[in-house]
């Protein structure tokens, strides 16, 4: 029986490397696709500026809020910084692989399903721990950005072309997220609307600040470059307080994760190498009301002690 349901699990997860295989050969190509789609599209016909915005936000760039699990894992993957390519994939899928066969020889199906939860939620994991390097990182080379757009502004150059200019001196992460606006910029969309797209797809709400400012310049004047200075000013005193808070409150946020993820380890450690006991335990009646009151908690307390890291 355990043959069987070894051959079993390495067929899936075969497939499910020779699907993830296959679901980039098709993102590259849908991507090419639209891109040749677009070019012969205004090639072909007049010009019309609204349509060709919508065109390019909708086949070149992802949508703000995508729908479905996979467009929010290219979300992730986008916002990380990681490229779709076989040096991310190969280790995941041979982690996929290889942890659940030997959690199935060691403690049997149940074991195997549950390690291969736990190499899920540490895929998940990395992603969103990059993605929220990366923001930080961002957020500390935007009020550079801001110096550089008013220095251009003070000394003549135009917001938009001011804004042009600056992208150019900006290093990565930031560039990414700038020159994802100055090209839909460059298509026709508004400077301001163009910054917001880019904010929300990369959720770096600092940037719509930025946006704000600029649609009330294009549209109404004024002494835009004053207002970005003290912007960058106060976010770099903001961004000093909030280090300072880091550094203060890092005894907590780490004793919110280590309990909040040391009861979930031990538990998949007894259930791979030791699976006899949750088995009897789970058979017992006592023993199951036990086990369903410490997943409840184990739910109640990790809520908790994130919004307590997350206050902090």
């Amino acid at each position: 029986m355990s043959v069987q349901i070894l051959a079993i699990l390495c067929v899936a997860l075969l497939l499910v490397a020779v699907g993830l295989w296959l679901w980039q050969g098709a993102s590259e190509r849908g991507r090419r696709q639209a891109a040749s789609a677009f070019v012969e599209e205004q090639l072909n016909r007049s010009f019309d500026p609204t349509r060709a915005v919508v065109a390019t936000a909708q086949q070149l760039y992802p949508p703000v809020r995508p729908r479905g699990v996979r467009g929010r894992l290219q979300n992730m993957m986008l916002r990380a910084g990681i490229e779709p390519g076989l040096g991310f994939f190969i280790p995941w899928i041979a982690a996929l692989v290889l942890l659940p066969l030997l959690a199935l020889l060691f403690g049997g199906a149940l074991a195997a399903v549950v390690m291969l939860g736990m190499v899920l939620l540490a895929v998940l994991f990395q992603l969103w721990w990059c993605a929220d390097k990366r923001r930080q990182k961002m957020v500390r080379q935007l009020p550079g950005f801001i110096d550089a757009l008013v220095r251009l502004i003070t000394i003549g150059n135009s917001l938009g072309s001011a804004f042009h200019t600056a992208v150019a001196s900006v290093d990565a992460p930031l560039f990414e997220v700038l020159e994802r606006a100055n090209q839909l910029n460059r298509a026709g969309m508004e400077l301001d609307a163009a910054l917001v797209h880019a904010a929300r797809l990369y959720r770096f709400y600092e940037l719509e600040l930025v946006a704000a400012v600029i649609g009330v310049a294009l549209r109404f004047g004024g002494r835009s470059d004053q207002v970005l200075e003290r912007m960058a000013a106060f976010m770099r005193d903001l961004q000093q307080a909030r280090e300072e808070l880091h550094a203060l409150s890092a005894e907590v946020r780490l004793s919110a994760w280590i309990l909040a993820l040391l009861p979930v380890l031990v538990a998949g450690f007894i259930i791979v190498f030791n699976n006899a006991m949750f088995m009897g335990m789970w058979t017992d009646p006592v023993g199951q009301k036990m086990l369903i009151g410490a997943f409840a908690l184990q739910l109640v307390g990790s809520f908790w002690l994130y919004r307590m890291a997350k206050s902090v």
